[in-house]
């Protein structure tokens, strides 16, 4: 029978040292882990003799950090399951790396040898004091002659060339070795994540009238982990379907190893809790401002430190080859969307993101350019595409690829409720648009007390490639919400106008080679001594 045992509200049991010793630790391993976005639930199997009676088993080696709350066993067996309590084991901690353990001993061999080149250098450093004195000395004492004084000076000096050489020499390993020293430190701080810890045990009461050989299954919730959704979008030609490949970085800090455990991905987040919040009544008060006390702001205050700081930000662009494409099932759960990656997947407890291929996609696209030249005389290349509400996707950072390039990160933003996807693939150095302003000779006519401005621009596409391209290009002429200056579209040159915006947009086909010219034009009216920008 299987038998399932809630959680006791305490986190840590102490036992007596008498019962303590009739304790049973049995081995467990993981499993299986299921990976929210933020926490993981993991799953260990074991299994034991169970004696005649009541009998404690403790499964050990456990994270130390997880969730008392969360644990569930469950077996088979002829057996009753009467308590589980969970504990923290200091004097247990979990197995150091071997990466750890040689860079620990590398570090100590080299401290012996900066204690080494020291204490040598240091022997110098007393022979040249000792020369120093014992020349003083011989210029004090009586009797000396001119010669012997002379060969004391000449041995002297040729030692103390050789003292100075000596020390130079030692002073040189030992920057080598404290180089080397800093590396190895430095490597050894970003491996602090696979560091030993203490462990958790949890204690499980049983009772059964025979002995029998029982499995066990341990569940539990640990927040040191997460998987962050992230995709390459690879676009091979104007036409072509873009190529979607959704990826996970799964990162497990836990301290316990995944090794070849069936892993499975959730949108889910238990984290943030389950319970719709409640609106309680929002009551007006008129409000009086309290007066600001003035100050003199100091000069080291004058500028906030936000506009001084500067983020140093690593960006890796992986190969869709080089990624492990694993089968996946996906299934759509009452509230979630689970990936279930069907190969044993290895995730080391080392904090540092493991890459898998979720899913691969082919998505219709259509493409089209569009150009601001007021902004920015390059023309830009976007991929629309639709049908992608049904592909279970979440929204993350994209590496985009174009014609075999890599053009740049974006940010899919699947949470929207749009059914149009654009995806930006870049400047489409072909295709440029230029913006240039009209002459006029009456551009500033002086009417009464106001002054009316004549202002147009010519817009010219060139599109040099050997395909046609769509393209959209947008400008704009100004608005005034002020009764004293008046603004009027007087050209607009074919484009569809938003008079709520101001915005010009002219959607046309540009042949192969072929130029085109656009253009509009506007006027505004404003009294002469109110200096407006009208450009």
């Amino acid at each position: 029978m299987t038998i399932r045992t809630l959680l006791l509200p305490c986190a840590f049991v102490l036992f007596s040292t008498a019962h303590a010793a009739d304790e049973k630790a049995v081995p467990s391993r993981i499993t299986a882990a299921k990976v929210f976005l933020q926490g993981a639930q993991v799953t260990r199997t074991a299994s034991a003799s169970i004696p005649v009676g009541a009998s404690t088993i403790v499964f050990t080696g456990l994270a130390q950090r997880l969730d008392p709350q969360s644990i569930q066993v469950t077996g088979k067996g002829g057996y009753t399951i009467l308590s589980v309590n969970h504990r923290v084991n200091h004097l247990s901690e979990s197995p150091q790396k071997k990466e750890i353990e040689e860079l620990q001993g590398r570090v100590k061999k080299l401290e012996r040898d900066v204690a080494t080149e020291t204490g040598l250098k240091q022997v110098w450093e007393q022979e040249e004091q000792l020369l120093l004195k014992n020349t003083s000395i011989a210029g004090q004492q009586q009797g000396v002659t001119a010669t012997q004084l002379q060969a004391v000076n000449d041995y002297v000096r040729e030692r103390l060339k050789a003292v100075k050489g000596g020390i130079l020499t030692q002073q040189e390993k030992i920057n080598t070795i404290n180089e080397e020293l800093q590396k190895l430190r430095q490597q050894m701080q970003l491996l602090q994540a696979q560091a030993p810890r203490p462990t958790s045990e949890v204690v499980v009461e049983i009772t059964s009238s025979t002995a029998v050989s029982a499995t066990f299954t341990l569940d539990y919730f640990v927040q040191q982990a997460t998987w962050t959704p992230a995709y390459d979008l690879r676009a091979t030609a104007v036409g072509k379907p873009i190529q979607l490949l959704m990826k996970a970085e799964v990162t497990n800090n836990t301290g316990e190893d995944w090794d070849k455990v069936d892993l499975s991905l959730s949108s889910g987040n238990p984290t943030q809790g389950g319970v719709m919040p409640t609106l309680n009544p929002w009551t007006l008060y008129f409000h009086r401002p309290a007066p600001r006390p003035s100050r003199v702001r100091a000069k080291s205050d004058a500028y906030s430190s936000d506009q001084f700081e500067s983020y140093s930000l690593k960006e890796v662009a992986v190969s869709a080859d080089a990624i492990r494409l694993a089968p996946v099932r996906t299934q759509q759960q009452a509230t979630t969307v689970e990936y279930a990656i069907s190969t044993p997947f290895t995730v080391p407890s080392d904090a540092s993101p493991r890459t898998i291929g979720v899913q691969e996609h082919a998505l219709t696209a259509s493409y089209k350019h569009y150009a601001t030249p007021k902004l920015d005389k390059d023309a830009f290349l976007y991929a629309r595409t639709t049908g992608w509400e049904d592909l279970n996707l979440l929204s993350g950072e994209a590496n985009v690829f174009f014609e075999g390039t890599y053009v740049g990160k974006s940010f899919l933003e699947l949470d929207v409720p749009k059914d149009t996807l654009d995806i930006s693939l870049g400047r489409d150095k072909g295709v440029v648009v230029e913006r240039v302003k009209r002459k006029s000779g009456n551009d500033k006519a002086l009417i009464g007390g106001n002054r009316t401005l004549t202002v147009g621009w010519d817009l010219t596409v060139r599109n040099t490639k050997g395909t046609a391209v769509d393209l959209e290009i947008r400008d704009q002429y100004p608005l005034s919400p002020q009764s004293e200056i008046e603004a009027k579209l007087t050209e607009k040159g074919g484009a569809t106008v938003d008079d709520k915006t101001g915005l010009l947009t002219w959607n046309i086909t540009v042949a192969p080679k072929e130029t085109k010219k656009l253009g509009f034009a506007y006027t505004v009216k404003h009294p002469k001594e109110m200096p407006v920008v009208v450009e």
